[in-house]
């Protein structure tokens, strides 16, 4: 029995550690997908662009003598100001023009923007995986001690305190401030909003600035997790993140959040059954029948109703 539950729980916080990865994304892609009605497909690229931030910055906080926290920290700090800056620059530049364009020109310049952003970042690197040493040394606590260990790194458990305090965070600027007002406003109707004295363009920058800032978020929990960043890291990530917005329900917090959760439980119980080969292949094939039965997500409303982040 006690062999079981030790199982059990080590496979609940590896669902929780993937949840982790994917929920401040899929938070991202709610948000954004509820203000424009359009799927931004580059958040991908810019955890990635983040967590490359994420990276340097760790490499300078550990040889100018920062302790493993203050490393982290400032390496959290200065990704999400690189995303962030990246999501205000795009959106004032590009994306809001193209929002005034047919849906086919904002998905083409979507794909673009990764493509570049992807292609600078190969260069820069060179084509190589930027390691850095691993905070904590590795360090972990025992959450079940005897013949079944259950151990937790201290790494991890950051990650998933990030990853649950950042999505606590959306949930109330978006439930208890005058962004969070005007955005719900926009998500019901961009042009009713904007009528009634709503600043749409400014709504729509400061959602793609935090989005990005929440992409930053994840690609710090990964390369801090992992011990390091590649130009490639993004796509994947932000494949499934986004999967995971459209499973919770776009124009949710709670739904992307929900959606992230259900993601990484899949993934975890399907390699504990089947070979990981096939993993993404399954879980994706769930997400899709899932998505036929219930198009509006788990937490979604149509789009001809109210939207709600709650």
């Amino acid at each position: 029995m006690e062999r079981e539950f030790a199982y059990a729980l080590q496979q609940s916080l590896n669902a929780l550690q993937l949840a982790g990865f994917y929920m401040p994304l899929a938070v991202a892609f709610a948000l954004i997908q509820a203000v424009t009605r359009r799927v931004f497909l580059s958040f991908g690229e810019m955890a990635m662009f983040g967590s490359f931030g994420a990276v340097y910055s760790c490499f300078f906080g550990i040889l100018n003598g920062f302790d493993d926290f203050g490393s982290g920290l400032f390496a959290l700090v200065i990704g999400i100001a690189c995303a962030g800056a990246l999501g205000f620059a795009s959106s004032r530049l590009m994306f809001q023009p193209l929002l005034q364009r047919s849906v086919q020109s904002y998905m083409i310049g979507a794909v673009g923007f990764s493509i570049v952003i992807e292609e600078v970042m190969r260069i820069q690197s060179e084509g190589r995986d930027i390691w850095i040493p691993r905070l904590f040394d590795g360090e972990s606590f025992s959450l079940l001690s005897g013949a079944n260990v259950v151990n937790l790194t201290i790494s991890n458990a950051a990650a998933l305190v990030l990853s649950g305090t950042t999505v606590v965070l959306v949930y109330a600027i978006m439930r208890f401030t005058s962004f969070g007002r005007n955005w719900v406003a926009c998500a019901q109707d961009i042009r009713l909003a904007s009528l009634c004295g709503v600043n749409a363009s400014q709504v729509v920058t400061l959602t793609f600035t935090l989005g990005a800032g929440l992409s930053a978020v994840s690609g710090w929990i990964a390369a801090i997790t992992y011990g390091g960043t590649s130009f490639s890291s993004g796509a994947m990530l932000g494949f499934k993140a986004m999967f995971a917005a459209a499973i919770g329900g776009f124009g949710s917090v709670r739904g992307a959040a929900l959606g992230a959760l259900l993601l990484g439980v899949l993934e975890v119980v399907w390699s504990g059954l089947y070979s990981s080969t096939w993993r993404d292949i399954g879980v994706f094939g769930v997400m899709i029948v899932m998505l036929l039965f219930r198009p509006e997500g788990l937490a979604g409303l149509s789009t001809t109703r109210e939207s709600e982040v709650l």
